[in-house]
């Protein structure tokens, strides 16, 4: 009967790939439904909503039709390809294939043609050797013989030949003849081609020291090239007695060799060749004497000099070339026809397959994975992995048989594996007939073939193949080995001509187990432990010597008869434990099948994996068989998930009672012979249930749905057809595909039809409306399963064991680590079994007693254990055969290795899943992962995209939407803002927006983000900063990875960090790292400001797994990392460790505050009043406001918020230090003035404006610096972060110079963050690479690498105080830049600087400019060191060596300042304060010729710069250029944070501006000495350099800012609390003792006068604030002297005084005379403290050199001091008296007129 209608082939023009304008549609896979020959393409759900395993549902659901032998009509699925992709598959294949018409079996051809057959000797040394050296070496040995194997090739196709198989480290070559040719001119050909191999390659040594050769044998004769297989599952073979003669040939062939057969050489003339006939007829060839095809016969052969130079051109591979090179559309200009001919010039019929647009066919011959890579546009490069994977060789040896019998056997064998290998999910690789026997090659494991346990499937699989194949006619015998392990999968071989193959020693070991067990299946060892399957099916063969595997280890050989044997040929089950209630429930609704009516219509049982669901359905089945019912049983796989209506074919199949494979047309006869008539709507069913009935012509009118209706019509016809009750077992419902439901639904309504269905809890998704729509279904009863009851595991393991008792230790185990899970004791049983840990006993029912007090057994009651027939018809004869069998002994199980008993064995093989849920993805997703593995577990998305292959931000977005889904990725900020208990107000949104349904679905990074902008896709789809979810993941991503890959994308990453500077996310950077609490969001409040960092950190749990490597810093690092730090260097010298590149900003990481548990902390924060009192405006304070001042309560402050409300006039005035580009970048006076920054001396410098540029330190700033918030700002430890991360890169990447560099670069920033602990092992480190790369690293790195890490240990020993160990290294360091600091005399003066510059540029190399430096650096870090060890000669050298070097140099703008600084500092310390000025004049010339614009990281550098100009100005008594200096330092230290410095700078600022009596800008410093960091946030010692300062006001100026009572009063409670705030704290407290004793109150005084006078004579450094609170307390000397002058009972008191206090003068005298601008206050107080003694013309003349000092520095504080001390005023004491002194702004008026009035004069008389 003929149900098929004649019909023409028409191709579909819709492709699943080639319709693909971008990558887009990467992620996309197809179905197909079929319109007879035509096949409509519908897309296919999306990612997130469709099934795993998408990219083959376009050819797995063809795996099981039928295809008729006797039409060729009915064929598989026909795309179109672009012409880039089918060259690609061309070059998978060889030419007869692409020479083929019909592409199936039918097309065998003959012909004559010669063969060479080419055999690498030394493949198996070479393997054991790289296998030998660990890590990466399966791929080296790939690349090695892709090398060797490739030039080989190409030999081969320059002279005409094709490589037609491969076979490992073997392949064979073809060379056809046609009509038209001579034989002997063909095999002359492939002689004189062999002979060019051996000529060129016949020795090839690897880099491991192994020499590889080559063996050639050439054979000629008639060929039969055969296709096998059918469908899309073909190969080809090529046999002939040429090939047995090749084979043969090369086995007896030495490597180096050219052997033809005696057959070949037949066809030869003897005299053109120079040879050696061998006993056995086989003729070795030396070289040719004379060419057959030359007309000249006589001529002698001229050799191969240039053929083997032609044999050496580089060549590309089709991949690498654009799309464009093959559109024959478009014209093409001569450079890419050029290149498209050079490509191609070596194999030009692949051009061939491009023209035939052969594509679709060629698709046949190809394993799945490789055309689901080349379908998403994908380099094969990239389907390179290393993978764990099971390998099958099998080899078939066939009976003695002619040709076309042979043909039929290789065919058939071919077809049985293919079927039972894709039923498992395999992939039957290669299928060779070299010899007499047939091998095929099936791996197990690779891209989207991925099992839970491939070392199980493998061996069900081989013994399938084994029994089925053995039963063929023809097949005499069928060996298989079996191994487990880590490949190498890829594609070998040239890129003209190439095949995927799998490489490793596990696949040898396959091979040699194959060959050495004859008609066994044997498997390793890690393929028996890994299977967890019974012991029973193994046996532990004897070992034998397996070629070039060293240790073979054990060997089993398998079979699954032996159960049989054991169960006397009666198939039997054991009793089911535990589910006596779920049987009866379920033998209650079949006792309903008679009836018109049931409860329900199928029964869903839900349980956990292994929890026993499969086996409850065989026992149901069971009990269905029993009462007479046609029994469908199916269990559902992965595949059937990826193949529409599989599962549905299949379940008909059974219900049909038809039996696998299907011949021609008895499944449409049996559909006829139930309907009892033809129906031409059978044809609706031709896709749903794969038949082949005819279609009628109205079909393709219809739509889609319209079909889908008629075929649900006609199917419900056919399902009331079947008469007999059907109970159907569908087992893992979660593997359906969603059209085979809409189907198996229809059946519910039959009363005929029972279904039973199981599903396992937790492998399913809610996303599959029809798997929801199954569990809210009134009509499916639900059952759920619960684990097994404590009690039933001791039958359960001696049921798994065939045992009678068992250990009590071991049932005790089980329960406690199964959790009654039936399939977990059955996995931990057998690892037991198999690690030895378990051993089985036999012992008498006299030894029971003895057993069970020795080992604590157990006994389980025997019914539990009783055997139990499959089919309970047989029960009857079982119990007869167990009754009749005598039993005298018992077996027991016992436990010998307990320490077993503790494994923590993961029973779930959890790589084995992650690689299920990897190779779920796309390719493109699949390379998205891999990448992300390679950068870490933190990605962040701009360095993922930059590395990304052809990056598309939309399949980006997609791809990472997909994992994100799959809980694969997660949003680092996310995590990280969870883990703080903190929520943003952006986080809050997208979680209420994408994570609705699954809490892990949203993103907590700070970006616009419109969903309309962006193709609707979810926020956490544009996720900036990645991170995944699990570690094993990234590990099983990464593995996967072939070596040359991750040294390829490790070297991206290092391009892309070093190419792309850095900056943080509040800087406006866009790669984010997680760190510790970094860029949290603003409205977060602090819980008070004297928090401890220790208790808040304490407070927290920090969780490293979540963080990058290195971004989490120590407590050092965060507590170091203090702006402009300094370090006592020695008792006059104070040098700030910045000099040396150490100091840093203070950073958000180093002052981490306590975050408020509620919002009402803020509130409850201080219990206390603020100290200063709350004013609405300056002008409206009245003088009875100011006298309340005294009434109110004044305690210590921990808030700030009277900042805000205290004086705003006055804090708004204090924005012009907030102006850092305008301070800056001021050049002259005019831009100061514009600022409103004005001196009285300024009218005069205005006429020599020229001589006051050559001073002006103005820099230009880079643009967009004035935004950075470096309150927030993370730069510099992200920077080190970075660092870090490019050292691992580089080391991964194999690039151990950059290694070393990034190293050195890491330890330069921590020395500059003053984090010095991780320093030394990195240099260390470094220092080591260099040594490992002596002699192949470069003189001049060298040199300089060496000299940088001596530099920087250096400082990092400064930094320590390890002064002996710093001047080591930085001698190590100088010896390295020749620099010899100890010959160098003083001739080096500074005005000969500038004269060297244009000699010394003559003579500079490019090197010794690098060399010069980096030598900076050293310099100063050297002077730094000398400074520190007092050797002041050799800390000036070296400041003047640097400040010569960065004048001829080009350098860093930190080495700059640094260098500028030091040298100013120097001088400084020499009492030199005069030679500061020609530096400082080099120093703006240098700052002005700078090329690019300061950055931000180098304020910090520039900050110190100005300050210590801001010094050098003070020393020199330059006021009003001082405090523009200082101005500028004050900004940029407010700037950066720096709040160290900022308190620095305040007082002596201050005192100038005072001096200057510049009185508005006073008080808008002592203002600014209450903040100390960005949003008013205030500290204690900033608050006291404020109460300082103000009386410094009263007591020098004569009016206050804030009352004497209220001073007191703090310093009172800051005693009483014992609060330390160190210089602040003493000015404070010598301030007040001075102020009291004035006041005549000598009570107050007292409180005062001990730990003002604690200080006397205390070692301090030269600093203006330390003299200045110097002279303070010489001057409270003084007044105390005054007060006992005319007290004749304190004469002794009055003495001792008088001593201390000139002793405290003599002391200050020298330092004061270097500090310019407060030496006429020494003279003052020498001029009192004559007076006080009665020399009175001393005295005078002492206020005569104060007052003339004074005149000259234009210090009118001091000037009018001077004067007040001569006059008779006594308004000051007045006040004093009252406690009430004039407001600052009267003062300030009074100042400008007669400013001496109001001060205060030293005097005995208090009258």
């Amino acid at each position: 009967m003929n149900f098929l209608k004649t019909r023409t082939r028409s191709r579909s023009r819709k492709n699943s790939t080639s319709m693909m304008v971008s990558t887009e549609k990467w992620r996309n896979t197809r179905k197909i439904s079929r319109r007879g020959n035509d096949f409509a393409v519908e897309d296919d759900l999306d990612d997130d909503e469709g099934p795993q395993y998408k990219e083959i549902t376009d050819w797995v659901q063809e795996f099981f039709d039928r295809k008729s032998e006797t039409t060729d009509i009915d064929q598989d699925v026909e795309i179109c390809l672009t012409k880039k992709q089918t060259l690609i598959l061309s070059t998978l294949v060889p030419d007869e294939i692409l020479h083929m018409d019909k592409f199936d079996t039918s097309e065998t051809k003959r012909f004559v043609g010669v063969l060479l057959m080419a055999d690498v000797s030394g493949y198996t040394a070479l393997s054991e050797r790289y296998n030998n050296t660990g890590k990466g070496g399966t791929y080296r040995l790939t690349v090695t013989l892709n090398t060797y194997l490739g030039s080989l090739i190409e030999v081969i196709y320059s002279h005409g030949g094709d490589i037609i198989k491969f076979a490992g480290d073997a392949f064979l070559a073809l060379w056809k003849t046609d009509k038209r040719s001579f034989l002997c001119h063909t095999i002359h050909t492939v002689i004189a081609c062999a002979l060019i191999i051996q000529h060129s390659y016949s020795s090839y040594e690897t880099d491991v020291k192994v020499n590889l050769r080559v063996k050639l044998a050439i054979s000629a004769g008639n060929l039969i090239f055969a296709p096998i297989g059918s469908g899309i599952d073909m190969s080809y073979i090529i046999f002939g007695l040429p090939v047995l003669e090749a084979k043969a040939a090369e086995s007896v062939c030495a490597s180096g060799e050219v052997k033809l057969t005696p057959t070949a050489w037949g066809h030869c003339y003897s005299r053109n060749y120079d040879h050696v006939i061998d006993e056995n007829g086989y003729v070795t060839i030396r070289c040719i004497l004379y060419d057959p095809r030359d007309g000249n016969v006589t001529k002698p052969f001229l050799g191969f000099g240039n053929l083997s130079r032609q044999i050496k051109q580089p060549f590309s591979a089709i991949e690498t070339l654009p799309e464009t090179l093959w559109d024959s559309s478009k014209e093409q200009n001569f450079i890419e026809i050029l290149r498209k001919s050079e490509a191609l010039n070596l194999r030009k019929s692949i051009l061939l397959a491009g023209e035939k647009n052969l594509g679709c066919d060629i698709r046949k011959f190809m394993i799945r994975p490789v055309l689901t890579q080349i379908d998403a546009h994908q380099p094969l490069e990239y389907l390179t992995e290393m993978r764990h994977v099971s390998i099958l060789f099998i080899t078939l040896k066939p009976k003695d048989s002619t040709f076309a019998q042979l043909i039929t056997i290789v065919n058939n064998a071919y077809q049985i594996t293919c079927e039972i290998v894709y039923k498992s999910m395999g992939c039957v690789n290669k299928i060779i007939l070299f010899d007499k026997d047939i091998m095929m090659l099936v791996i197990f494991g690779l891209r989207g073939f991925k099992h839970e346990s491939e070392a199980q499937v493998a061996l069900k699989c081989a013994y399938s193949i084994k029994k089925s194949v053995s039963a063929l006619d023809g097949v005499l015998e069928v060996s298989i080995g079996v191994t487990t392990g880590q490949v190498y999968c890829g594609v070998v071989g040239h890129p003209l001509r190439r095949e995927f193959t799998v490489i490793g020693a596990i696949v040898n070991k396959a091979a040699r187990l194959m060959c050495g067990f004859r008609n066994k299946i044997t498997c390793d060892e890690t393929t028996f432990v890994k299977s967890k399957m019974s012991t029973n099916g193994f046996t532990l063969q004897p070992s034998i010597e397996l070629k070039g595997i060293g240790n073979s280890g054990k060997i089993y050989e398998y079979t699954e008869e032996i159960r049989v044997k054991e169960l006397y040929d009666i198939p039997m089950i054991p009793p089911i434990l535990n589910r006596v209630d779920e049987i009866e429930y379920f033998e209650s609704w079949l006792d309903q099948s008679d009836s018109i009516f049931r409860d329900f219509d199928a029964l869903l049982i839900v349980g956990e994996s292994r929890l026993g669901k499969s086996r409850m359905l065989e026992w149901m089945a069971r009990d269905a068989q029993h009462r007479g019912l046609h029994v469908c049983n199916i269990r559902l796989t992965s595949i059937h998930s990826a193949t529409d209506y599989l599962a549905l074919s299949q379940i008909m199949n059974q219900l049909l009672d038809l039996q696998e494979p299907i011949q021609g047309f008895d499944k449409e006869e049996r559909i006829i012979q139930l309907l009892k008539v033809y129906s031409d709507d059978l044809c609706y069913l031709n896709n749903i249930i794969k038949v082949r009935f005819a279609y009628h012509e109205g079909i393709h009118s219809l739509d889609e749905n319209k079909r889908k209706e008629k075929a649900k019509l006609i199917f419900t016809k056919l399902i009331k057809a079947l008469n007999e009750t059907h109970i159907i077992f569908i087992d893992d419902l979660q593997n359906l595909d969603p059209f085979s439901w809409e189907f198996i639904s229809v059946m519910f309504n039959s009363l005929n039809i029972f279904t039973v269905l199981s599903v396992t809890r937790g492998k399913f998704s809610t996303v599959h409306n029809w798997l929801y729509s199954v569990f809210i279904n009134s009509n499916i009863r639900k059952m759920s399963l619960t684990p097994l009851d404590s009690e039933w595991i001791p039958a359960l393991a001696c049921q798994i064991l065939d045992v009678d008792g068992v250990s009590d230790d071991l049932c005790k185990t089980l329960q406690a680590k199964c959790k009654g899970m039936p399939g977990l004791v059955e996995s931990f049983i057998i690892h037991l079994f198999s690690s030895g840990a378990l051993e089985i006993k036999n012992i008498s029912e006299s030894e029971i007693d003895i057993w069970k007090d020795e080992e604590d057994l157990q006994f389980p009651d025997p019914a539990l254990l009783h055997p139990q027939a499959l089919h309970s018809m047989d029960q009857a004869t079982l119990d007869d055969l167990i009754a009749n069998e005598p039993k005298e002994h018992k077996s027991i199980c016992i436990v010998i290795k307990k320490e077993e008993l503790k494994t923590n064995l993961n029973v779930q093989n959890l790589d084995a899943l992650i690689m299920i849920q990897i190779d779920s993805l796309t390719p493109y997703q699949q390379l998205l992962l891999k990448i992300a593995s390679v950068i870490g577990n933190v990605i962040p998305r701009d360095l993922l995209e930059s590395i990304m292959y052809e990056n598309n931000w939309l399949i980006t977005a997609k791809a990472v939407k997909r994992l994100f889904a799959l809980n694969i990725f997660t949003c680092a900020n996310s995590d990280s803002i969870n883990k703080w208990g903190r929520k943003g107000p952006v986080g809050t949104l997208s979680r209420s927006a994408s994570g609705a349904c699954n809490p892990n679905l949203w993103c907590e990074c700070h970006f616009d983000f419109i969903p309309e902008d962006y193709e609707n896709i979810p926020k956490y789809g544009f996720c900036k900063l990645m991170r995944f979810r699990n570690k094993n993941s990234r590990k099983t991503c990464y593995e996967l990875l072939p070596m040359n890959q991750k040294k390829e994308f490790h070297s991206r990453i290092v391009n892309y960090l070093t190419n792309n500077k850095q900056k943080c996310t509040d800087c406006g950077g866009k790669i984010m790292v997680v760190q510790s609490m970094l860029s949290l969001p603003e409205d977060q409040s602090e819980a008070g400001s004297h928090t401890s960092s220790t208790e808040t950190l304490s407070s927290i749990e920090f969780d490293a797994n979540s963080l990058p490597r290195a971004s989490v810093l120590s407590e050092e690092q965060k507590s170091s990392m203090k702006a402009f730090s300094s370090i006592d260097l020695n008792k006059n010298t104070s040098i700030s460790t910045y000099a040396s590149g150490s100091m840093r900003p203070a950073r958000a990481s180093s002052e981490i505050k306590s975050i408020p548990r509620n919002s009402n902390d803020t509130a409850r924060s201080s219990t206390v009043q603020p100290i200063l009192k709350i004013k609405q405006n300056e002008n409206e304070v009245s003088e009875t406001q100011i006298k309340r001042k005294s009434l109110k309560k004044v305690t210590m402050t921990d808030s700030c918020r009277f900042l805000i409300d205290l004086y705003p006039a006055e804090t708004n005035h204090s924005k012009l230090f907030d102006m850092i580009r305008a301070i800056t970048e001021a050049d002259d006076l005019e831009d100061w003035h514009n600022l409103g920054v004005y001196d009285s001396q300024d009218d005069i410098r205005a006429a020599t404006n020229k001589d006051y540029l050559k001073q002006s330190l103005c820099v230009k700033i880079e643009k967009g610096v004035s935004q950075t918030n470096f309150a927030k700002c993370t730069c510099a430890e992200l920077n080190i972060t970075i660092c870090e991360q490019l050292v691992h890169h580089a080391l991964q990447a194999e690039l151990k110079v950059n290694a070393v560099e990034f190293l050195i670069k890491y330890s330069y920033l921590c020395v500059l963050s003053n984090t010095v602990s991780n320093v030394f092992p990195k240099l260390e480190e470094a220092e080591e690479m260099c040594a490992s790369l002596h002699g192949s690293l470069d003189p001049f790195d060298e040199k300089r690498f060496l000299g940088k890490i001596f530099s920087i240990r250096a400082a990092a020993c400064l930094i320590r105080g390890q002064l002996v160990a710093a001047k080591i290294e930085i001698e190590r360091a100088t010896k390295i830049y020749n620099i010899n600091l100890d010959k160098v005399t003083e001739f080096l003066k500074l005005k000969k600087i500038t004269s060297l510059i244009n000699f010394q540029l003559k003579k500079q190399r490019r090197h010794k400019k690098i060399l010069q430096a980096d030598s900076i650096f050293c310099l100063n870090v050297a002077t730094l060191i000398y400074s520190s060890t007092g050797e002041e000669r050799l800390s000036r050298i070296a400041a003047l060596r640097a400040l010569n070097v960065v004048q001829i140099v080009e350098c860093s703008v930190v080495n700059i300042c640094d260098a500028y600084s030091n040298a100013m500092q120097v001088e400084l310390d020499r009492g030199m304060p005069e030679n500061t000025t020609e530096i400082e004049i080099m120093a703006v010339q240098t700052l002005r010729q700078l090329p690019n614009p300061i950055e931000a990281d180098d304020l910090f550098a520039l900050g110190k710069l100005f300050m210590t100009a801001f010094q050098c100005r003070m020393a020199r008594g330059h006021l009003a250029s001082s405090i523009r200096s200082g101005f500028r330092a004050l900004t940029i230290s407010r700037f950066i944070q720096a709040k160290a410095v900022t308190l620095e700078i305040v007082p002596d600022l201050f005192y100038v501006l005072l001096a200057r009596r510049r009185i508005e800008e006073t008080i808008d410093i002592l203002q600014f000495a209450l903040r100390s960091g960005q949003h008013h946030n205030i500290s204690y010692e900033s608050e006291t350099w404020y109460y300082a300062l103000c009386i410094d006001l009263i007591l020098d100026a004569g009016f206050e800012l804030e009352s004497p009572q209220d001073i007191s009063r703090f310093a009172e409670y800051a005693i009483s609390r014992g609060k330390t705030a160190g210089g602040g704290r003493r000015r404070l407290v010598v301030g007040l003792w001075t102020y009291w004793l004035r006041a005549d109150s000598e009570k107050k005084a007292k409180r005062f006068e001990s730990e003002a006078l604690s200080w006397t004579s205390c070692e301090d450094d030269s600093s203006m604030t330390s003299l200045l609170s110097a002279m303070r307390l010489a001057e409270g000397m003084l007044e105390s002297l005054a007060r006992k002058v005319d007290d004749l009972r304190k004469v002794v008191d009055l003495m001792e005084l008088r001593s201390i206090a000139d002793r405290e003068l003599a002391r200050l005298e020298k330092d004061t005379r270097l500090v310019r601008s407060i030496f006429p206050r020494w003279y003052l107080l020498k001029a009192n403290s004559a007076k006080l003694s009665g020399r009175i013309s001393t005295s005078n003349a002492f206020f005569n050199q104060a007052l003339e000092e004074a005149r000259k520095i234009d210090n009118r504080l001091e000037e009018h001091l001077v004067l007040a001390a001569g006059s008779d005023y006594t308004i000051w004491l007045q006040n004093a008296r009252s406690g009430f002194f004039d407001s600052w702004r009267a003062g300030a008026q009074q100042a400008r007129t007669a400013w001496h009035e109001i001060m205060y004069r030293i005097s005995t008389s208090r009258h």
